[in-house]
């Protein structure tokens, strides 16, 4: 049996997110997501910002690659520049796990949840999953709790 489990379920609300996109290799991933972040939080706080919290999301994967996108919510997508990056978060079921320490494990913690949810009663419910950033975690030294959000639907085979 797995001990890897999720912290809680939640059912997410729908969101506006917008922020920077970039697709990155599965290789280069931990050395570019961190630049990534510090390029998007020089452009805060956006129109229509609606809160600190920041997000990342998986906007879409493949083989070798993925769309990341970092990101806070938004009232609107007025007023954003035409180069800012929007996804709309629709009111899913959602497993919640949480990373705690060094960010720079989140991978390793990302990792386990694709194992859990290919032996759990769950699959993909096909909606971007994203990372959470409150209060919790500290940008300056990258430690602290991440929430991951996964979207989830009851298997049905």
């Amino acid at each position: 049996m797995n001990t890897f489990q999720p912290n809680r379920y939640e059912h997410g609300h729908s969101m506006l997110l917008a922020g920077l996109r970039h697709h990155h290799n599965y290789n280069e991933a931990a050395a570019n997501i961190p630049m990534q972040w510090r390029t998007f939080v020089q452009q805060l706080p956006l129109p229509s910002q609606t809160q600190d919290t920041t997000y990342g999301v998986m906007c879409g994967h493949d083989a070798s690659s993925f769309e990341y996108m970092t990101s806070v919510e938004v009232s609107s997508f007025d007023g954003l520049s035409a180069e800012t990056g929007r996804v709309r978060i629709g009111p899913v079921r959602y497993a919640v796990f949480v990373h705690s320490g060094a960010i720079v494990g989140i991978r390793e913690t990302w990792q386990k949840i694709y194992d859990w949810l290919l032996h759990s009663s769950y699959e993909s419910a096909h909606t971007p999953d994203f990372e959470r950033y409150d209060e919790r975690f500290d940008p300056q030294t990258g430690m602290g709790e991440v929430e991951i959000w996964v979207g989830v639907v009851h298997r049905t085979d």
